[in-house]
């Protein structure tokens, strides 16, 4: 029985790792399949911008950029451990100094063959902060590249949300334009048979034909228009051109505060814009720190140890030795800068500038924030106005067509008033979708104005 129970459990576990093995196999091949194909499903707005974010190289880019300002301040640091190496030397000196002395005979003052192996290490001890201040520096930068890394993700975010937006606004007005379309060419067929029944004339049908041309060749340019915007959302997204591309996504009429000064408020919080401009600040201060560290005094350290020859009595024999040192320096461009060149009021007087040019940028950057969030309301706020104004459009054009219908049945109006009813709600019918499309996009520019994430 314990036999049996071993087995049937032994039984269970191949079973547990063959199908964790075949998951871990589909998952793989699926994985593949979707770098090499695209996405096989509807891809919604959220989707799209995880992938960008994800996959685009501008983005790898930026934390590379990150990675290598933080091995920067790990080289700032270097100066703060101890220096240590190993010294082998060989120096043969001709002719051999020596002198005869009455009584002693020649007297060799050093062998011809010197020899000189030594271990050696040496640092700085104190130097008044002054290698802190380039570690300081480093970090600021560290800071920079990190906004710069956001920066990018939100900018990378935002054009994929802009273009996503932009095919679905150009595949739904295509759609509009193929029922104008379909509509004039049923109006085609309806006026050949009122020629034939000698209600209408051949100039009729020529005007509605002509019509159709037209709409045909905006239909044209509304699927070149398509063709491009699915090109550079297919580059965004990383995947190849020939890849099928279907998108999920409604334009939503989602309510939105438009209170200026909270939105505002928001803003100075959130912009990335902001957070870099004040790094560009600390770094700027930072720099005139290094600056007016340079004539800093410092205490240096230095010893070895190891062996040479060339000792009495007996030179050729090799002996163990060391040297210690200490030496404090102190440039005298400290006390007087002549002797410096002004170096330090120079790195000095530039390092000021760039604070003041940091600060100036920033104040900058303070008012297009502000400009951004006002503009950012008064889109919206034209597009919410257009589009109620189109919704009413379309009802109108629906009546006057229904109307001009009736009325062409009976013979109480013109082709050519018919063909304007028709061609008036195909281009309210668009002008509200284009009225939509601008709340939307105005909407994530807002979100995008104020530093808000819409992901």
């Amino acid at each position: 029985m314990i036999f049996k129970h071993v087995s049937q459990t032994m039984v269970e576990i191949m079973k547990s790792r063959i199908i964790l093995l075949l998951t871990v196999i589909f998952l793989s091949l699926s994985a593949q399949a979707f770098s090499q194909t695209g996405p096989a499903d509807s891809l919604t707005v959220n989707q799209a911008v995880r992938m960008v974010l994800a996959t685009n190289p501008t983005i790898q880019q930026a934390a590379e950029e990150v990675n290598d300002s933080q091995a920067g301040v790990k080289v700032s640091k270097s100066p703060l451990y101890p220096e240590g190496g190993v010294s082998l030397n060989y120096t043969r000196i001709g002719p051999i100094p020596a002198f005869s002395f009455p009584g002693f005979g020649n007297i060799v003052l050093a062998p011809a063959n010197n020899y000189d192996e030594h271990v050696g290490f040496s640092g700085t001890v104190y130097d008044f902060n002054r290698r802190q201040k380039n570690i300081d520096l480093a970090k600021t930068q560290v800071k920079s590249a990190k906004d710069r890394y956001e920066l990018v993700r939100q900018d990378l975010a935002y054009r994929t949300i802009q273009t996503f937006y932009a095919v679905l606004f150009l595949q739904r007005s295509i759609r509009v334009q193929d029922d104008a379309i379909n509509t004039l060419n049923e109006h085609i067929l309806m006026t050949k048979r009122k020629v034939e029944a000698g209600t209408a004339t051949d100039f009729d049908v020529l005007t509605t034909q002509v019509r159709v041309a037209a709409a045909q060749d905006e239909m044209i340019n509304l699927e070149n228009s398509l063709s491009n915007t699915e090109i550079v959302l297919r580059r965004l997204l990383g995947i190849s051109q020939d890849s099928p591309l279907r998108l999920a996504g409604e334009f939503n009429e989602m309510p939105l505060s438009l209170n200026p000064d909270s939105l505002t408020g928001i803003a100075m919080e959130n912009r990335v814009e902001l957070k870099s401009a004040n790094d560009e600040i600390a770094t700027a201060q930072a720099r005139y720190n290094v600056a007016s560290a340079v004539d800093n005094p410092s205490l240096n350290v230095a010893f070895a140890w190891g062996f040479k020859n060339g000792y009495e009595p007996n030179l050729d024999a090799w002996r163990g030795n060391f040297a210690a040192a200490a030496q404090l320096q102190i440039p005298i461009s400290g006390f007087v800068p002549f002797f410096g060149g002004y170096r330090r009021q120079s790195m000095e007087e530039e390092a000021s500038a760039g604070v003041k040019a940091a600060e100036s940028y920033k104040s900058n950057v303070v008012q297009e924030v502000k400009a951004d969030v006002q503009r950012g309301i008064v889109d919206l706020r034209s597009s919410l106005d257009k589009l109620q104004t189109s919704d009413i459009t379309v009802q109108q054009a629906e009546s006057a067509l229904s109307l001009a219908r009736i009325r062409y049945e009976a013979g109480t109006v013109t082709n050519l008033d018919l063909l304007d009813a028709e061609t008036a709600l195909s281009q309210a019918r668009l002008m509200r979708l284009q009225a939509l499309y601008k709340y939307v996009i105005g909407r994530y520019e807002l979100q995008q104005a104020i530093g808000e994430k819409a992901w």
